[in-house]
């Protein structure tokens, strides 16, 4: 029992930090871009800061690369312990960055580097991190992969949980003068615990075995592009679309009526908070059904929901809707979550598999998820309806990549359950 608690502890702590740090970064765009874009009107420094934001989604197909290609030839284990510390680090950072007025454009370069490492880094964390759970245990991979994907939700309540005391005491100035400095500090926290965690397992069995029977790739990317192609670009659509409307959610809506003065930044935060937590419940939920029913059913109707309301979702516009939508689109990411963690898992050898999932998965989140807010924001900007176009196109491919591929659930993994 405890053997299996330290997996699944240590499996959730980089991506908490992950999460963590992206919400922080979304949730503080309002005072971020006062800080770092004060020469701009509010509108173009908060495009500015999004675009920040979308920076670091540069950098991870190269990490997903670097951590991907060593976590096949010499283990999942060290490297999780790099990709939390560089992702941590890079963080933590962020928040002692001197603002625009202080140090000038400097202050600008300083927080595209740290996105730009913090992406590097957050690349082969979330591959390494599934595969510690799903070459661990072999039974009821999409309930195991929901421990991996439900920091999704928890990253955006402990931000929440900082950030509320902040925003309710603090008045606007202070918010800028330091208080959105704190919720990044915290984060250098987060990472002495986790590499606590992480320093106590063991590496998988899976990759143990794959070693005595030298069957360790000498180019694992090589093979994957080679021989296993398609499935990487299967992937990449699952996963590009379950983040694209994952970021339109989470980024783009709040930072969009907080501009309109639709919303209040606090009003905005409690939305996020009922979005992770409904999150954190249906991502348990649809690793189960993704078990019992099959990952691809499980994928498709989430993006179906995903699809139906993302349109009344710019159009009813108050503080009440905000969060009614929120937890709808909440619902959607947390079903589909679990089950294409399993599935992008699933679908690659041993030998390729941190490869193949971190490449799939930072691939989609880095070309189609992670610029969403950005371009979604864009394309507003010319046409109030051309809002959620972007994400839509994906979501239609992505129903129709599911339709057309073979379901996984039933592929083994080539090692009996040893955790439990």
């Amino acid at each position: 029992m405890e053997k299996s608690r330290d997996v699944i502890l240590a499996s959730m702590m980089g991506t908490i930090v992950e999460w963590y740090g992206i919400f922080i970064f979304s949730s503080g765009a309002i005072y971020i871009s006062e800080v770092f874009y004060p020469f701009v009107n509010p509108s173009i420094a908060i495009l500015l800061t999004l675009l920040t934001f979308a920076l670091g989604f540069v950098t991870r197909p190269i990490g997903a690369f670097i951590f991907g290609h060593y976590g096949d030839k010499i283990g999942r284990k060290k490297m999780l312990l790099l990709t939390l510390l560089i992702s941590g680090i890079a963080t933590g950072l962020t928040g002692i960055i001197p603002g625009e007025k202080s140090i000038g454009i400097l202050a600008v370069i300083i927080l595209v580097l740290l996105r730009l490492i913090l992406g590097f880094g957050l690349g082969g964390e979330w591959g390494g991190a599934m595969l510690l759970n799903l070459e661990n245990f072999q039974k009821k991979r999409g309930f195991y992969s929901s421990f991996v994907q439900a920091t999704v939700g928890i990253g955006l309540l402990i931000g929440v949980f900082i950030f509320l005391p902040l925003v309710y005491y603090l008045p606007h100035s202070l918010m800028i003068s330091y208080g959105w400095r704190i919720p990044f500090l915290l984060s250098f926290v987060i990472v002495i615990i986790g590499v606590f965690i992480r320093l106590k397992i063991k590496e998988t069995p899976l990759f143990i075995k794959e070693k005595l029977e030298n069957k360790i790739s000498k180019f694992p990317f090589k093979t994957l592009m080679k021989k296993h192609w398609k499935s990487v670009l299967l992937g990449t659509i699952i996963a590009g679309s379950s983040g694209n409307f994952f970021y339109f959610a989470i980024t783009l809506l709040p930072a969009l009526f907080e501009s309109f003065h639709k919303i209040t930044v606090f009003e905005g935060l409690i939305g996020t908070a009922v979005f992770g937590i409904v999150d954190i419940i249906f991502v348990f939920i649809g690793g189960k059904i993704s078990d019992k029913n099959g990952r691809r059913i499980t994928i498709a109707v989430a993006n179906i929901i995903a699809l139906i309301v993302i349109y009344p979702s710019i159009y009813l516009i108050s503080p009440v809707y905000f969060i009614i939508f929120l937890t709808i689109f909440g619902i959607a990411h947390g079903l589909s979550y679990a089950p294409l963690g399993a599935m992008i898992s699933e679908i690659f050898p041993t030998d390729v598999r941190y490869s193949g999932n971190s490449a799939a998965y930072q691939y989609g989140n880095s070309f189609i998820g992670g610029p969403a807010p950005y371009i979604s924001d864009y394309l507003g900007g010319i046409f109030y309806f051309l809002y959620p176009v972007f994400t839509i196109i994906f979501i239609v491919i992505a129903i129709y990549s599911i339709y057309r591929t073979k379901e996984s659930m039933n592929t083994s993994m080539d090692i009996e359950d040893t955790a439990t």
